[in-house]
């Protein structure tokens, strides 16, 4: 009777370990600049990649919260906001952003851009400089998720291809070594009509590019 008893114990404990993976939902973060909020060299585009994986997702989604700007945007800049903790609202719904990085199970972030388009006399000393910068915003995120990350590598549209391909070996490396999925768009510049900005074909490119990993 008891083997009977531990046995029936056993199986209940199996199927709620599998219910509860069955039913587990997305919580997707979206962190960054104006390639994280969505715009063309126009406007703000539907057809953008926070929310073609929202889409993705839909009937997985728990929750969906973009945290972007289209404002000068930089690396230090969401490192500040998440040191202190900032409060974020997004659709209506008020957030605390460490909170937010605690419960995601998804998180992609673009960031970095701004801080290379906006330099004068850009050097690879600025480069190693800022690559220090998110290797610090990676390491930070880190500690408060443990789940799927995904940073965006950047793109040439600075008109020098050696600067972006060596910021873009590194950041390979700090994407490895904080355990975070490294997606390469470096090709994004086919898809940029004038301006720094993708084309809806350049917003689906990232998004499969990014759905090469989560699929």
């Amino acid at each position: 009777m008891k083997k009977i008893i531990i046995t029936i114990l056993v199986i209940i404990i199996i199927f709620l370990i599998y219910s509860s993976n069955v039913s587990e939902k997305t919580y997707f973060v979206s962190l960054g600049d104006q390639l994280s909020f969505g715009i063309n060299n126009f406007d703000k585009v539907e057809n953008n990649y926070s929310e073609n994986i929202k889409e993705y997702y839909k009937k997985f989604l728990k929750n969906y919260v973009n945290y972007s700007s289209v404002d000068d945007y930089r690396v230090m800049d969401l490192i500040n906001d998440i040191n202190y903790n900032k409060i974020i609202t997004y659709n209506s719904n008020n957030y605390k952003l460490q909170n937010l990085l605690i419960k995601a199970n998804l998180i992609v972030i673009s960031i970095g851009m701004n801080d290379l388009i906006y330099k004068k006399n850009l050097n690879y000393d600025y480069v190693d400089n800022l690559l220090d910068d998110i290797n610090t915003l990676l390491e930070l995120v880190r500690k408060y998720n443990k789940d799927e990350i995904y940073f965006l590598s950047f793109y040439n549209i600075i008109d020098n291809s050696e600067v972006i391909e060596y910021a873009n070996g590194k950041l390979r490396n700090i994407c490895k070594k904080n355990k975070v999925n490294y997606v390469d768009i470096s090709d994004l510049d086919n898809y940029i009509i004038k301006g720094i900005y993708p084309t809806n074909d350049g917003y689906t490119y990232i998004t499969n590019k990014i759905l090469n990993f989560t699929k």
